[in-house]
């Protein structure tokens, strides 16, 4: 290949890993900025932040609300803008060279966040800040470019220096893709309205923000620290390259080669001076990416292919070629065919097609990129010959036996073109060298068939395929089912065949026929029938297959279905049923316990010598044809009917058990009658009988299914009710209090025996009783009479007998040692004596006694010292002999 320059550029994003905090989403995305204004008089001013960011990023979008903030020149904040993002649009690829082409995978759009503010003049002018962080991780040229931010700033200088001024504004968006070791120029300069002189230079890029603080609100006022340089980097070094980049300082334009892929923040400013007197600096940092650029291939060929073949491919083909474009990282193209008989011979399509005015051998030409720095050139040279159209018509398939076929070539053909024929290796013969061949195949299949045609050194073939099939061999079942029906079903194990032809032999009708494979088909009557398959393969060959079917109707021997019988006098009659005649043998067998044992009569009557399931068999022959059924019958034993129970008298209520012991083969349902009008239908019932007296007893059983019958035992005055007595008796009283209490007892109930029984363990059977329990408490007192039949009864009441609680506390005393009134303590009565306090508290509250003990007071001292005069707090805690907890408070006075 010639001059193989190749300018084209593909830049990969390198996008920075997204940080988040619990406030604001890191602006990894972000790519570029800057800020400018623009005076529209009466003191306003537009202020236009523009950003840049990369649109295929995953980071955050632009920031719904921009905080702008304005200070004076002390650093005072005026005010803070929080301007609204409204739209963003995508910013053109700029690349300054032809050999360039846009890269895909690069996207950036930008948002200008634009506000009005009336900024009256005061001394210093103003600076209007914006600050984020961070910057895309994926820049080579800063130290740690994730955790620095950037910072944009404008200054609106003071009316002394000018008035109404106007920044500088930049021409053209920043570049952002550059070819590793390719000359770059672009245009980066600004204009200015006012007419200032403008001063460009590479500048250091502010840092702003935090990672705790990634969009500060409001920005923090000047001065701002600059980026850190990575090692080998500078201000006046900003990217790897040889030459080094440079900036015009007077037109802005920016010229160098880059050296080194990579990701590299840049940043440069223009200075604005107005008569030599410096107003303000607008400046702009962006990210330029540098890659590895693949270079310009032209190659081509006469067919497209996955190979890589270049050059003429196809020989032979006629006078047109059409040519394919191979050539790669190219957009435009100048083709030259080497046809010396005319100018006419070139093309600028990508892959166009030529026609050759004659047959011969000529050198093509394709430059890719014609023009440029980055073209390339690619020379081949194509044989140009007559087209050899090498054809035949294929005949009809045939089948194997005795096949034979005739070939002609045709096509466009030449006088002295050599023809041959490849039929393979089962033809007969397998090669032929003429344009006409009569040929035969040994076996069946798929024949390729070749035509070869050779001239002007050239080589073409046709091919087609020809079947060879298989004769075919009719082959369906004899009959294997007799007696079976009218309908008969057939099937066929034919080999080789594409069609069936059936003709079922019936001469009742012409529509007896069937072209299915395994056909069913339903005569009019019984008969023998003559059945014809013919068996078709593809309408070239045939084969038939003949069978004789007897058609009968199934005898479908039966007998009715008879209901089960009880053992004593069973009989069951019989009648065989079925599609047979006169001429019919029928044969019945009715087990080893049937009367008879067989019969050979179409009507039988028959009865069993023992219970349980009989089987019958009838078979019937007719006509060559067995056909038999067998059935079942049953007999069961006679139920019998039989009970007994636990006891059969009692005292009222009188409960019993009654215990069926009847018998049957099948299930069986009960009905009792218990003689006072209740009933039960439980197979063993438990009764209650609430009256006195002399009651039947009556059992019915039945079964619904094999021996079915209805059984009743009654047996009269089984059951005997005794009369049950009644506890009559008074008891006073049954809530009294312990102190001389006394309990009366009273029978009337008229019995032969009776007792009261206290609760306490004292039992009395005398019909009038006084008692005095030793004790409080609730007692359940219980009233017991027995009658003459020995049934009794039981009343029962609570007594409750209180206690006398009694509790006295005098008010003072005099523990002078006169013998009188010396000890304070409490008089209780009915009290537990184990549970028991007595305290003693001064005013303060402090503990001067304590006792368990009733029967110890106190005697008015304190540690063995007899306290003052005056009054004191007593506290008394008990329990009673009822349980009962009780918390007295007073107080006593101690008199001397």
């Amino acid at each position: 290949m010639l001059n193989k320059v190749a300018f084209s550029i593909k830049i990969i994003f390198l996008l920075a890993v997204l940080f988040t905090t619990n406030k604001e989403i890191y602006a990894a995305h972000l790519v570029g900025g800057t800020m400018s204004y623009e005076c529209l008089g009466n003191d306003d001013y537009r202020i236009t932040l523009t950003i840049f960011r990369d649109c295929n990023g995953s980071g955050a979008p632009f920031d719904a609300q921009a905080p702008i903030a304005i200070y004076n020149s002390n650093g005072n904040l005026n005010n803070t803008q929080l301007v609204p993002f409204t739209a963003s649009t995508p910013v053109p690829i700029i690349l300054n060279d032809p050999c360039l082409g846009v890269p895909p995978n690069v996207c950036i759009e930008k948002t200008d966040y634009i506000f009005t503010v009336n900024l009256p003049p005061i001394v210093g002018g103003y600076n209007i800040v914006y600050q984020r962080c961070c910057r895309n991780a994926s820049a080579t040229n800063i130290i740690t470019p994730g955790n620095m931010g950037s910072t944009y700033m404008v200054h609106i200088p003071e009316t002394s220096i000018a008035v109404c001024n106007n920044s500088p504004t930049f021409n053209n968006p920043p570049p952002t893709a550059m070819c590793a070791g390719s000359p770059f120029t672009y245009d980066l300069s600004a204009t200015d309205v006012d007419g200032d002189s403008l001063y460009y230079s590479f500048r250091d890029p502010f840092n702003g923000g935090s990672n705790a603080a990634p969009a500060p609100n409001p920005p923090a006022p000047p001065p701002f620290n600059n980026i850190a340089w990575a090692g080998g980097y500078s201000t006046n070094n900003q990217i790897d390259a040889n030459p080094l980049f440079t900036i015009n300082p007077q037109t802005g334009f920016l010229s160098g080669t880059p050296t080194n892929i990579g990701t590299y923040t840049v940043s440069f400013g223009v200075k604005e001076y107005r008569n030599g007197i410096f107003i303000n600096e607008v400046y702009r940092d962006f990210l330029i990416f540098v890659s590895n650029c693949p270079t310009v291939t032209a190659e081509f060929s006469d067919q497209i292919n996955q190979s890589g073949q270049s050059g003429q491919i196809l020989f032979c083909n006629g006078t047109t070629v059409n040519f394919t474009n191979g050539s790669t990282n190219s957009t435009n193209y100048y083709w030259d065919f080497g046809d010396p008989s005319t100018i006419a011979d070139t093309s600028t399509l990508q892959s166009p097609a030529y026609t050759y005015a004659d047959t011969g051998v000529y050198n093509v030409m394709l430059v890719a990129n014609p023009g440029l720095s980055c073209s390339d050139t690619a020379f081949h040279e194509f044989s140009i010959y007559p087209a050899l159209e090498p054809s035949f018509i294929l005949p009809s398939n045939q089948c194997l036996l005795n096949n034979s076929f005739s070939f002609n070539a045709i096509g466009s053909n030449f006088p002295d073109d050599t023809i041959t024929w490849n039929f393979g290796g089962s033809a007969i013969p397998p090669i032929v060298i003429d344009s006409f061949a009569q040929v035969s195949f040994s076996s069946s299949g798929a024949k390729p068939i070749e035509l070869i045609i050779q001239n002007f050194g050239c080589t073409k073939s046709y091919f087609d395929t020809i079947q060879i099939l298989d004769n075919p061999i009719a082959v369906f079942d004899p009959q294997s089912n007799f007696c079976d029906g009218l309908i008969v079903q057939f099937n066929s194990y034919s080999l080789n065949i594409s069609d069936y032809f059936w003709d079922f032999g019936d001469p009742s009708i012409t529509t007896d026929t069937s072209i299915l494979a395994l056909p069913a088909y339903t005569y009019a009557d019984t008969g023998i029938y003559n059945v014809v398959l013919i068996a078709n393969q593809q309408n070239l060959c045939y084969d038939t297959a003949y069978r004789t079917y007897e058609v009968f109707e199934p005898i479908n021997a039966t007998f009715s279905n008879q209901p089960s019988q009880c053992f004593l006098n069973n009989s069951f009659t019989l009648n065989a049923q079925g599609n047979y005649n006169g001429a019919a043998t029928i044969n019945w067998s009715f087990g080893s316990f049937g009367s008879p044992l067989t019969s050979n009569s179409p009507q039988v009557q028959v009865s069993f010598l023992d219970t349980g399931a009989h089987i019958v068999n009838l078979n019937i022959q007719n006509h060559g044809c067995s056909s038999s059924y067998t059935d079942t019958f049953y007999v069961f034993l006679n139920p019998s009917i039989n009970f007994s129970l636990l006891e059969d008298a009692g005292c009222q209520p009188f409960t019993t058990f009654f215990y069926d012991s009847s018998s049957a083969s099948t299930p069986i349902t009960y009905l009792w009658d218990f003689g006072d009008g209740t009933t039960s239908s439980t197979a063993n019932p438990t009764h209650t009988y609430l009256s006195a007296g002399l009651f039947d007893v009556n059992l019915t059983i039945s079964t619904t299914s094999g021996c079915v019958e209805t059984k009743t035992l009654s047996i009269p005055g089984l059951i005997t009710v005794h009369p049950k007595p009644e506890s009559k008796d008074k008891v006073t009283p049954t809530e009294t209090y312990f102190l001389n209490h006394v309990i009366t007892a009273e029978d009337f109930s008229n019995v032969i025996y009776q007792e009261f029984n206290f609760g306490d363990g004292s039992v009395f059977t005398n019909q009038y009783v006084e008692y005095s329990y030793l004790d409080t408490g609730h007692y359940l007192f219980q009233h017991l009479v027995i009658n003459e039949f020995g049934c009794r009864d039981t009343s029962y009441r609570d007594i409750w007998i209180k206690s006398d609680f009694l509790f006295f506390v005098p008010n003072a005393f005099t523990p002078d040692g006169d013998g009188l009134n010396d000890v304070f303590f409490p008089k209780i009565w009915g009290m537990d004596e184990n549970e028991y306090e007595l305290q003693i508290f001064n005013r303060w509250g402090d503990l001067f006694f304590s006792s368990k003990d009733i029967n110890i007071g106190w005697n008015g001292t304190f540690k063995n010292n007899p306290v003052p005069l005056g009054v004191y707090t007593w506290r008394i805690v008990l329990k009673t002999i009822d349980h009962r907890i009780h918390k007295r408070v007073g107080n006593i006075n101690l008199i001397r």
